[in-house]
């Protein structure tokens, strides 16, 4: 009887993990219907989305609210986390790259994915030299509900004091630079190929095209002052981040998102055949990929 009772204790608390694991999936914004759409209430909701640069939780209210498809093949590898272990800017940067990943991948429900994401992130850490802070994070404490939204922003914002702290302790700055660089432009990638899949869908309902328009809110709010704040950082520090070799297209970003945000309160009320041929926001989507290109290009 005991032993029975100890099966049934295990397999109760067994369910109620993966039931609290799955609260804490994708919170669907609840559709609209049609005698109530209003196109200004989609872009004042985009706009309090807060786009800062060192932050990853607003991942998570970017995904909810745009009701956000799972593409794994937005991601990076996390097998090419070794290949990054030739210079600390760019292991910083995938470092950044792989935190925001670990975002998506639990927004996606995919959870072997995310634990190797979170095991290159790993990686790159202990090689940069931040690693303190996945020091007491196993894989077991990632199982189940233990895995919650706000532990994934803890661990970023606590690796992200330590870069600071690194560099100003051993003049080495350039690492948090380039974590946050990594992190970000994985933040607008991952937004503009959302934004740029849902422009493809033939039938646009309502919905879609609410999602279309407060991802393009965001996505230029994610742009403008962001770019301009790591392009001024990148000059300061050439010399430190030479393994980065992405300035030219920075500037080319930069010019472009004071532009774009100019453009925004037209831009998010056009019609959507003309957002998705819009040049500057094609060009912008093209200098993203650039920019991603050359950080996850193994070497």
């Amino acid at each position: 009887m005991a032993l029975k009772m100890k099966y049934l204790n295990y397999t109760l608390t067994l369910l109620l993990s993966l039931a609290l694991f799955a609260s804490c999936g994708s919170n669907k914004k609840k559709e609209q219907s049609s005698d109530t759409f209003n196109i200004e209430d989609y872009i004042k909701t985009a706009e309090t989305i807060e786009p800062t640069i060192n932050s990853v939780d607003q991942m998570f209210h970017i995904l909810d609210l745009v009701n956000a498809e799972y593409y794994d093949v937005l991601t990076n590898d996390p097998y090419n986390a070794h290949s990054y272990k030739i210079a600390y800017p760019i292991a910083a940067a995938n470092m950044g790259i792989y935190m925001v990943d670990i975002i998506y991948h639990f927004y996606g429900e995919a959870n072997e994915t995310m634990y190797l994401a979170f095991s290159a992130a790993q990686e790159l850490a202990n090689f940069v030299g931040v690693q303190s802070e996945f020091a007491s994070w196993t894989l077991e404490q990632l199982e189940g509900s233990a895995m919650q939204r706000d532990s994934i922003a803890m661990i970023f914002n606590n690796l992200l004091k330590d870069s600071e702290q690194y560099g100003s302790e051993k003049e080495m700055v350039f690492i948090h630079t380039a974590f946050l660089t990594g992190s970000y432009v994985e933040k607008i990638h991952i937004t503009g190929n959302l934004l740029k899949q849902k422009l493809l869908v033939k039938e646009i309902s309502q919905e879609d095209e609410g999602d279309i328009r407060e991802l393009l809110v965001i996505f230029i709010n994610q742009l403008n002052p962001s770019t301009s704040v790591l392009y001024d950082a990148f000059v300061k520090q050439q010399d430190q981040l030479e393994g980065l070799v992405i300035l030219t297209t920075f500037e080319k970003l930069k010019d472009l998102s004071d532009h774009l945000i100019k453009l925004k309160p037209t831009l998010a009320v056009a019609p959507i055949s003309e957002i998705a041929v819009n040049e500057e926001f094609i060009t912008a989507l093209k200098l993203i990929e650039n920019l991603r290109n050359v950080l996850v290009t193994a070497r």
